[in-house]
């Protein structure tokens, strides 16, 4: 008799990358509440990991992810802490990749459905192939998406779109996608993998410093430019950019026409 595989994730780590693998294939690699705390968990040491440049998050297989697993709802989305509280798995997962110290890629293809779209976007780049399906389908199960979701997709499609996707659940193309900016680029299925090797030289051959430091400074950006506490942040950085050794490296590597080795001084890579 045989026994369908347990849903988990992978961890892959080649030249600085860490690619995490959604593994699900019963159900198309949707989001156990077992895979999210495994995800969290990944990704908290990923983000603390010296010998991390980049976190590439992708399903196994040909679909990135068809969303929350409908037999695990509860446990992911209205589970229980100690104190009773609600707890929504999603949301922890979200915030966990929005907070990553290392730069994130969501490499989709196939399915993308639902709060996988969520997580896809909630990284900091959306590499999407021109085989990718999208639907964001709650209104067809009587749940109301996280609020985290609908928020990144209204900034994203502006409140219109987000009508659409939201209240009708209709699937919808990656030509369709890619108009409506619902990923960061789309590119043919044919070159997918060559285009996600580059993307990632890309961001390995920059500053960490200066990736880190923007990712925290992008962030504050988007809670408004009035947010209390912004100024002193930004005076601080400025004091610590001004000194950084990366800066120190890459003005001599540009200046002498050499690629930057940024982080050898300090041991850090």
């Amino acid at each position: 008799m045989s026994t369908k595989p347990t849903p988990n994730i992978e961890v892959h780590r080649r030249s600085g990358t860490a690619t995490v693998l959604l593994q699900n294939p019963a159900q198309r690699n949707a989001l156990t509440k077992e895979m999210c705390l495994q995800l969290v968990g990944a990704l908290a040491g990923l983000s603390a990991d010296p010998d991390v440049d980049v976190v590439v998050l992708r399903g196994d297989g040909a679909n990135f992810s068809a969303g929350i697993a409908i037999d695990q709802m509860e446990q992911v989305l209205f589970d229980r802490d100690q104190d009773g509280d609600l707890v929504n798995h999603l949301d922890l997962l979200d915030r966990t990749l929005r907070e990553c110290a290392k730069p994130t890629i969501a490499a989709v293809q196939g399915l993308c459905f639902g709060g996988a779209w969520q997580v896809a976007a909630a990284c900091d780049i959306q590499l999407a192939s021109n085989d990718v399906a999208v639907a964001i389908t709650p209104a067809k199960i009587g749940l109301v998406f996280p609020r985290a979701g609908i928020e990144r997709l209204v900034q994203r499609v502006g409140e219109d779109r987000a009508k659409y996707l939201l209240l009708t659940g209709a699937k919808i193309t990656a030509a369709q996608a890619d108009a409506w900016g619902l990923f960061t680029t789309v590119v043919h299925a044919e070159e997918f993998e060559d285009q996600l090797a580059a993307l990632i030289a890309q961001l390995q051959a920059n500053s960490p410093y200066a990736l880190l430091r923007m990712k925290e400074a992008l962030s504050l950006a988007a809670q408004g430019i009035d947010h209390p506490g912004h100024d002193q942040w930004w005076a601080t950085l400025w004091e610590e950019n001004a000194a950084n050794p990366d800066l120190v490296e890459g003005r001599a590597a540009f200046l002498e026409r050499r690629p930057a080795r940024f982080g050898e001084s300090t041991g850090e890579k």
